[in-house]
């Protein structure tokens, strides 16, 4: 009886899991900015192309440029098209997390509660429906965690090695957090076992080649982004409280008491630490280089970029349940864990049930087909930071092509409003429409500028104004 209650409660889970990420992916929401411009690379570039810094300040693995590039090519231009390599990602790694906790957790229901953690995290679920990489990250390093746990004790020849080592050379492909998982993994391997001329057989060739893509791409590109290390500052910098407040509110979106999450934590690297070394070391390692890397400034360690990390510390956080006894301590550690864990997973069913969570980022598609059914006669000003977005849906819309007047990109962004006002002040006498989108930061305030000055030198018409993006008809006196 208890085995087919376990057996109906794993289906339920799995069913929920897959349901919402098909769901947020078949709501085809518009692409926001960062899609756009990493889908302008696709457009541009050829295989070999991908070897080279992307352009617009983008930045993703080659193997996943390639295998989109194949993809789009065959299907069409399309956001769901764009989309589905990370979406079937996604259901994917679903699948494997659920692997990896069958081998990490003696207890099934510490595997099923890990499961349901997983597969209602927002994150992971929002970034199944988009068009970057980071799905993907957490797909292959869930499924080289899983395999590296299942055979690392089993390599006793140098065939097997050379295969471990070709397979972690094909996921430093297609993934940039490989290049700390991969050799976390070693690491521990070195560290908990014998055989150590196998080991250094296995390791040469993707270490090398490895170190090579390194130096070639990775490194070189991320040194040379000034723009990069600019953007991602705040994940450099490990000695300030901040970070770790705005990690935890990006990994645990509906999650509270982030000192509860450090307790078990804790408790789950200690345990494990007891039980087992090798998975010890391969989880810590992963989490200490990633701190690494961002000390040294070749990886940030923030929000999306170590998306990779959560089902880490899923895994290590759960990992205390799997441990309790018939004493106090463990008590308080399962009051801990219910309290932590019940908040997150009430808070994403509430939220969910009543129609409170959104995965939009840039509500475009509505305004862009009001202009193709109005089919204005008047000029079209077209902010910025709107550029991309009606570049891309040019392609697939039959959006005006002529009396548009496109928005000076501004030198220093720090700056950017004034060149929208200036921009506005050079505009003759006459009727406009202003599409204007909200992407970073520094649109806020380009924004509110607009707004404040067109209200005073201007006759507001219409206004059609939504999330992200606004539409605006206007008689510039």
């Amino acid at each position: 009886m208890k085995s087919k209650i376990f057996k109906i409660l794993l289906i339920l889970v799995f069913a929920a899991a897959v349901y919402l990420r098909v769901d947020a992916y078949l709501i085809n929401n518009s692409f926001f900015t960062d899609e756009i411009l990493l889908a302008a690379n696709i457009f541009e570039r050829d295989g070999w192309g991908f070897l080279y810094p992307l352009n617009y300040h983008q930045s993703a693995p080659i193997g996943f440029m390639i295998l989109s590039k194949i993809f789009v090519t065959k299907t069409g231009i399309s956001e769901l098209y764009f989309r589905f390599i990370p979406f079937i990602s996604s259901i994917l790694s679903v699948v494997f997390f659920y692997l990896l906790s069958k081998v990490v957790f003696k207890n099934k229901y510490c595997t099923l509660l890990s499961l349901l953690v997983f597969g209602l995290s927002y994150q992971l679920i929002f970034y199944s429906q988009v068009f970057k990489q980071y799905s993907v990250d957490v797909m292959i390093a869930v499924l080289f965690l899983y395999l590296a746990f299942k055979i690392y004790d089993k390599i006793k020849d140098y065939r097997g090695s050379l295969a471990v080592g070709f397979v972690s050379f094909l996921a430093l492909c297609f993934s940039f957090p490989m290049f700390i998982i991969v050799p976390a993994f070693y690491t521990a391997w070195f560290i908990t076992g014998k055989g150590y001329r196998i080991k250094i057989i296995n390791s040469l060739p993707c270490l090398l080649v490895g170190g090579v893509f390194f130096i070639r791409f990775y490194s070189k590109y991320v040194k040379t982004s000034a723009y990069l290390i600019n953007y991602w500052h705040k994940g450099f910098e490990l000695f300030k409280p901040e970070i770790y407040k705005i990690n935890f509110d990006f990994l645990f979106y509906d999650y509270a008491f982030g000192l509860m999450l450090i307790v078990l934590s804790v408790c789950g690297f200690y345990f494990l630490f007891k039980r087992n070394k090798f998975y010890f070391w391969t989880l810590f390692l992963a989490v200490f280089y990633t701190m690494l890397a961002a000390l040294f400034k070749f990886y940030p360690f923030e929000r999306r970029l170590i998306l990779f990390l959560l089902p880490i510390l899923i895994i290590v956080s759960i990992y205390p349940l799997d441990n309790l006894k018939k004493n106090i301590p463990s008590g308080v550690i399962a009051i801990i864990a219910s309290v932590f864990f019940g908040y997150g997973i009430l808070n994403f069913s509430k939220d969910f049930v009543f129609g409170n969570i959104s995965y939009l980022r840039q509500d475009v598609k509505p305004l862009l087909a009001q202009i193709v059914d109005k089919k204005p006669e008047e000029s079209l000003y077209i902010y910025y930071g709107a550029l991309s977005s009606y570049s891309y849906y040019s392609q697939i819309m039959d959006l005006p092509k002529e009396s548009l007047i496109y928005g000076t990109y501004p030198k220093d962004e720090n700056l950017s409003e004034k060149y929208l006002i200036n921009d506005f002040e050079h505009l003759p006498k006459g009727l406009y429409y202003i599409f204007l989108v909200k992407g970073t930061w520094t649109y806020d305030k380009d924004i509110d500028a607009a707004l404040l000055w067109l209200n005073k030198y201007a006759q507001v018409k219409e206004d059609e104004n939504l999330k992200s993006a606004r539409l605006i008809k206007v008689y510039i006196k």
